[in-house]
C-alpha cells in the first residue's frame, strides 16, 4: 500500500467569503477560473507529493465530485469525511495512522503557499524531531491576535508556542512576529500527543501539546509567497499575484 504523503484540511465553511460560499465549499471557490484547492494540488504534485487525503466537512461531497480519486490532477486522492464539525485537528481522529508515511505534510487548503517543499522536508530531517512547523513573519502592526512561534537562536527549532490569549505583549514589543503558515511536517509519533478532546484544534490543542512535550520540534522560516484567502480582500490579492505570474 502506498503511504499517505500529505493531508489537506478542507473542512472550513469560509463564512467570510459569503455569498461565494453559500452553496460552495471554500476549497472550490474559483481563483482566476480554477478551484482554490487545484493550486494546492498542483504545488504538491510539482514537489513529487501525489498520495494525499483531503479532510472534508462542509459540502465535502462537492470536493469529491470535482476531483474524485485525483487522477484528473495527477494525484492519488482519498478523503477523511467528518460526520460533524471536528475542528482543524479532526484529521487526527479520522486518519488511519498506519497508512501514514514516516513523515507527511499537513496543510490548509485555503492557504496558498508557494513553499519550497524540499527545503521544508530537509529542515525536518535535519532536526529529526516529531514535527516541524513552517512559519511566516508579519509586521506586528498587522497582527491583532495570533499564536506566536518562539525559536532557538539559529531559527531551526521551535522552543515555544505562545497562545493568542497571552501573546499581546510579545506582539507589542516587537516590530515583527513569527506565526504559523498552516503548513506542517508531522510523523506518526504525533499520535501520542492527541487526546480525546472534540472538537480538536491543531492550533489550540495539538501544537501546544507538541511544544510542551520536550520533543524536538523543527522550525522553517519561510520567505516564499504566502496568501490567506479567507476574505474577499485577501482573495483579490491572490488573484493579483497570480496574474502577475501569468498563471
Amino acid at each position: 500500500m502506498r503511504k499517505l504523503q500529505a493531508i489537506i484540511l478542507a473542512g472550513g465553511k469560509g463564512t467570510r467569503l459569503a455569498p461565494l460560499t453559500d452553496n460552495l465549499p471554500k476549497p472550490l471557490v474559483p481563483i482566476l477560473g480554477r478551484p482554490m484547492i487545484a493550486y494546492v494540488f498542483e504545488h504538491l504534485r510539482a514537489a513529487g507529493i501525489v498520495d494525499v487525503a483531503v479532510s472534508t466537512a462542509h459540502l465535502g461531497h462537492m470536493i469529491e465530485d470535482a476531483f474524485g480519486d485525483g487522477s484528473s490532477v495527477g494525484m492519488n486522492v482519498t478523503y477523511l469525511r467528518e460526520p460533524e464539525p471536528m475542528g482543524t485537528g479532526g484529521w487526527t481522529k479520522l486518519v488511519d495512522w498506519e497508512s501514514l508515511d514516516d513523515r507527511f505534510l499537513v496543510l490548509n487548503a485555503d492557504n496558498l503557499f508557494w513553499i519550497d517543499v524540499a527545503a521544508l522536508l530537509r529542515r525536518h530531517d535535519d532536526v529529526g524531531g516529531v514535527a516541524t512547523i513552517a512559519s511566516i513573519t508579519l509586521p506586528s502592526e498587522s497582527v491583532s491576535a495570533a499564536e506566536l512561534l518562539v525559536t532557538n537562536a539559529d531559527r531551526t527549532r521551535l522552543e515555544q508556542y505562545v497562545d493568542r490569549g497571552v501573546s499581546h505583549h510579545l506582539i507589542a514589543a516587537s516590530p515583527a512576529v513569527s506565526i504559523s503558515s498552516g503548513w506542517y511536517v508531522m510523523t506518526p509519533h504525533v499520535r501520542r500527543f492527541v487526546d480525546d478532546t472534540l472538537p480538536y484544534s491543531n492550533e489550540i490543542h495539538l501544537w501546544p501539546a507538541l511544544a510542551a512535550s520536550g520533543e524536538a520540534i523543527g522550525f522553517y522560516h519561510a520567505t516564499e509567497p504566502w496568501f490567506d484567502s479567507g476574505t474577499h480582500e485577501r482573495l483579490a490579492r491572490v488573484e493579483e499575484f497570480l496574474r502577475a505570474r501569468n498563471v
